[in-house]
């Protein structure tokens, strides 16, 4: 019923969505939805590490993608049990079967075959198998002990983060430990903040959330990175005090980054590689996360992308000014622009790209990568002249009495000028004539005079190679 996919573009997960169901009897299961497109891998491995079950979800009528066996992997990594539900169970070509056979492929033997791995089948069109899964899940919760203490101080992780318009900083936290209340001062990995609202999946005001329950807070000093932990301290004086600890430990640490950056961009500068710069801009810090490692992912020794600022929210002033200033290009994935930043854009003509699906993006930075390499031209042959004779004109200088021997001479083809098997000179054709007319073009087995732009040392014997140029586009 949460429908996350009707809200994306392209009908693709492409957020990290969190919410609670009630089972009853006290029990309360929380889901952390993940997108399946690929560039969402370090999305999905988060999610593998602050849940407790992976909830794998397989097309009964397709079987196992290249995504599923790399969340596999994840889960066992990360070393979370797994329960299977199996999808579509209400098209005719569902096959359980097949589904079981690959699974115990991948060392997860399902319960019907004698394993340990548990499977549903289910159908989230016709609601089958939810209620069931559910119960399985609570039945996994109480087998494997999982357990919470909530009168002690809150601790969590944030899985996701976002700029907004009139709250400012905002994070979706996950509680796994203790009770998060209003006004509790709390510190994540370089920020800090006091809790000034919170917020349950459905939009509602709470004054606390429990373990297991995932919240968006506000009154935060910064942006906290998706999957970084967050404690609750004894007040604000104590949560600044561990935040510039750690900013300063930071500062060190980027600036050796930034040391090593210039090191790279000096070697790349001795290859001659050329650089692409870009500004990345996103909605929340999940799909930054996933953009700039799928940029990270396109190889070439040729070009290099170089992300020169990367940041949450709209595209503003600044981003403009400093994508002018580094000739770099801005990217907005699922963001908008500030209307003082779009009359910039125009004026210092700032090459701008507006994407909503992450593939979309991908393929736009390769393209832009491969209109900064320079074109290879490739020279095509048209035909061949044998100079037989030379003519002086007193008003044009020396032409050349050719006959053709082979294909054909243009007049806007360039030319080779061959002597003793050796090309002496190239250019272009001045003027081309058939019996002092002027021609466009002189086929095999005819005689025409040429006259060459810019040379005139013709001898009998001397062999006019014309060609045209055309410009190869070249891959990364």
């Amino acid at each position: 019923k949460a429908d996350v996919a009707s809200g994306e573009a392209g009908g693709i997960t492409q957020h990290i969505g969190a919410y609670s169901v009630d089972v009853g009897g006290g029990k309360r299961i929380t889901f952390l939805d993940t997108p399946g497109h690929e560039a969402f891998s370090a999305m999905r491995s988060r999610g593998a590490e602050v849940t407790d079950l992976v909830v794998l979800v397989i097309a009964g009528d397709e079987g196992i993608k290249t995504q599923t066996i790399e969340a596999i992997s994840q889960a066992k990594e990360a070393k979370v049990p797994i329960v299977v539900a199996i999808n579509k169970a209400d098209k005719p070509g569902f096959n359980p079967e097949n589904i079981y056979r690959q699974l115990s492929e991948h060392e997860l033997l399902p319960e019907v075959w004698g394993g340990q791995t548990i499977t549903v089948n289910c159908s989230a069109l016709k609601k089958t198998g939810i209620k069931e899964l559910l119960e399985m899940l609570a039945l996994q919760a109480e087998v494997l002990e999982l357990k919470a203490n909530p009168h002690t101080r809150a601790r969590g992780v944030v899985i996701e983060s976002e700029m907004h318009k009139g709250l400012g900083s905002e994070a979706t936290v996950l509680v796994q430990n203790g009770t998060l209340k209003i006004g509790d001062a709390v510190v994540f990995d370089r920020h800090w903040g006091r809790i000034k609202t919170m917020r349950n999946e459905f939009n509602q005001l709470l004054q606390e959330a429990p373990p297991s329950f995932p919240v968006k807070i506000t009154g935060l000093s910064g942006l906290p990175s998706a999957g970084s932990e967050f404690i609750v301290v004894k007040n604000e004086k104590e949560a600044k005090e561990l935040c510039e600890d750690r900013l300063a430990q930071h500062k060190t640490a980027a600036l050796q980054l930034k040391k090593a950056g210039l090191d790279l961009q000096a070697q790349a500068k001795k290859q001659e590689k050329k650089v692409l710069n870009l500004l990345l801009r996103a909605d929340v810090q999940g799909s930054l996360e996933a953009l700039i490692h799928s940029i990270g992912k396109i190889s070439s020794e040729k070009v290099e992308p170089v992300i020169m600022f990367s940041g949450i929210g709209e595209i503003n002033e600044s981003d403009v000014q400093l994508a002018s200033v580094s000739k770099a290009v801005i990217f907005g994935f699922h963001t908008g622009i500030e209307s003082r930043a779009d009359a910039l854009l125009k004026e210092w003509k700032v090459d701008l790209h507006l994407h909503d699906i992450i593939y979309h993006a991908v393929d736009d930075v390769k393209q832009l990568m491969v209109a900064l390499l320079d074109k290879i031209p490739q020279e095509n042959n048209l035909g061949s002249a044998l100079v037989r004779a030379t003519f002086r004109s007193s008003q044009l200088g020396l032409i050349a009495g050719c006959q053709v021997e082979e294909g054909i001479i243009k007049r806007n083809s360039q030319i080779r000028v061959v002597r003793s098997g050796q090309v002496i000179w190239k250019g272009s054709v001045a003027s081309l004539k058939r019996t002092k007319e002027d021609v466009k073009e002189v086929s095999a087995g005819m005689e025409c005079g040429i006259l060459l732009q810019g040379f005139s040392d013709f001898k009998e014997g001397d062999i006019l190679e014309a060609f045209e140029i055309t410009y190869l586009t070249q891959e990364l």
